[in-house]
Order: C-alpha cells, then structure tokens, then sequence
C-alpha cells in the first residue's frame, strides 16, 4: 500500500504513562463480560440534533470542572454506564489525550478495525454536562463547577474513522486519512486557513460530501441526521447503534463508499492501487475512465441498510423537540 500523503498523525504517551484513574477505566472496559447485553431503551435527537440515549434506571453525574473532566472524576460514571450500556463499550481503549482538545468534558474511546484498503478507527464519546432538567440537580454549579444531576440518559457520538495501517492505538496514537489538508472559511471578505480540529463549522463540507457522493440511499433526511459527516479532516460513518456486530457490519458497507469519496477529492492511488481496490471490492466498486463508483447492486445493499432506520416524531417528542430513532431488527 502506498504512503498516505499528509496525515495528521500525533503521538501521545503510551500505556505505561497513563495515570491511575485512566488505567481504572480501562480496567473496567478491559473487563467488561461479553456475554452481557446492553440494558437500553431509546435513541434520540435533541433540539440541536444530538444523539442520546436512554436506560432503565438514573445514575448521578458528579460536578465536573468548567475547566475539563477529570478521569478520577469520570470513573464511578464509567462503571455505571458499563452496567447499562456495555456493548458500546467492548473491545476499546480509552483515548487518554481528546480530539479534538476542545471537547474537554467528553470520554472517548476507541477500536482499531482492519479494512480491505485501509483501516478505520471507532471512537466512541461522551459527553458528561449537564443537559437534563433542572429538578434533577443534586447539588447546585458555580463559576467553577457544573451542577452534579442524576439522569436517565447519555450523550454520545459514535463515529467510524478511516486511518492509516501503521496507526497503534496501544500507543495513544491518533490519525486519519484525510480528505484535505487545511480547511478554508470566508470571513468579512477574507479567507483565514485553520489547520486544527475544533475552529470551524463543517455542515458545509458535509453537504459537500454528500454531494460529491450523489446518491439518494438515505431513509433519514441528511439534513436532520447526516450518516456521513466532515469531521477529523476526513468523511466519517455514524454508527447510530455502535454494538461490535454493528459496527462491523458499518465497516463493510462503508469501506466501499469511503473509497469513492476519496477519490472526489484526491488521487486515489495515493490511498491504494487501483488495481488492489478492485480485486478486494470487487462485489461493490466497478472502474468508470479510471474511478472508483459503486455498483448497482452495492446501492441497493445499501437501501436495504438504511431501511431499517426511521425517525418519530409525536406530539409529546415535538413539545421537547427530540425526535426517536427507530431501528428495525
């Protein structure tokens, strides 16, 4: 496989480095019983189209710094939420140092996947502030602190990333195979380029994206939940239901369709040989005047997958401005 040119690529202290706290929640991730099943009910969008999830049951948030979210403050959190949900738990590691840096009140943790092509990171995250109702405050915030609450769902992101084959996760390593370098944003007639994770709105480049990819397989509106989002420099998968069984099942429909966007916005050899693409996909991608598109039949696959997804919307979900995500079994 050839070199992929540019890609963001940080080292960050590797296992032995961690503090205690981190080395206790992954602990308890490591131990997590695979034959245990999650104990959820159901998946929502908020106002601002958030995903959330809820559970049978409340578990306290502790107050958490304004500044960022300490692991020691994280790990009783991390041990209730293995009880409820511990499917989207298995088989990862957390990500000691966040990205982007920004989301400093978020757990994230991440599984290496191996790909035909190229390989992909899973990066599951969490979000720990408070954004349930008022009457479930148990001790009341400050300048310093967020308020401590008792809640009966989570919020999270679930996001298939794709990434070099040399990446080590067991090191802390972190990277992507992105789709552009810099990131250009017009302002009072000026362009600024960002080279960071975090200063930008990517809804544009999302629309891009999917604009670039020209195919109408969605059963959601992309506007209300897009399955293909900009994020990390590159065009990633959100996995609604990121179970091990789902997400391999992401992998494979995504793969494919990763490679044909990738090839919109750059060489696709610099990814992986022509010829490699199509013998190991060759049952998905098809070579039109020397690209990548995806075959008749591999759409139709991927109607059938999205298929099962629908959203709700009552009377009672508008009044809180949620809408539920239905998946079919």
């Amino acid at each position: 496989m050839k070199c992929i040119e540019k890609i963001a690529h940080i080292s960050f202290p590797d296992r032995d480095g961690l503090m205690k706290a981190e080395n206790e929640i992954q602990e308890i991730i490591d131990n997590i019983d695979r034959a245990h099943r999650n104990r959820t009910e159901n998946l929502y969008l908020n106002t601002i189209k958030n995903e959330f999830i809820t559970f049978p049951g409340r578990i306290v948030i502790p107050r958490i710094s304004v500044k960022q979210l300490e692991y020691d403050t994280a790990l009783p959190v991390v041990k209730d939420l293995g009880e409820y949900m511990p499917e989207y738990f298995q088989n990862h590691r957390l990500q000691a140092v966040r990205r982007p840096e920004a989301e400093t009140h978020s757990l994230q943790f991440v599984q290496k996947l191996q790909g035909a092509v190229c390989d992909f990171l899973h990066m599951f995250k969490v979000d720990l502030r408070f954004g349930g109702d008022s009457y479930n405050i148990v001790e009341k915030g400050n300048t310093e602190f967020y308020p401590s609450y008792i809640t009966n769902r989570i919020y999270y992101k679930s996001r298939l990333i794709p990434c070099p084959r040399e990446l080590n996760i067991e090191k802390g390593e972190f990277a992507s195979v992105r789709l552009m370098d810099t990131q250009y944003v017009e302002s009072d007639q000026h362009f600024h380029t960002f080279a960071v994770f975090d200063e930008i709105s990517t809804r544009k480049i999302t629309k891009d994206i999917l604009d670039r990819l020209n195919i109408d397989v969605f059963n959601i509106s992309r506007e209300l939940y897009p399955f293909i989002v900009y994020e990390y420099f590159t065009a990633c998968f959100n996995v609604i239901n990121p179970t091990q069984p789902e997400i391999a099942s992401a992998l494979e429909l995504y793969e494919p369709v990763f490679i044909v966007i990738y090839s919109s916005f750059k060489d696709i050899t610099t990814l992986a040989p022509l010829s490699d693409i199509e013998k190991k996909h060759r049952d998905s991608l098809e070579v039109v005047d020397g690209a990548p598109v995806l075959k008749k039949e591999f759409i139709e696959r991927m109607k059938t997958y999205f298929k099962r997804y629908s959203i709700i919307r009552d009377d009672d979900l508008a009044v809180r401005g949620w809408w539920r995500i239905d998946i079919d079994k």
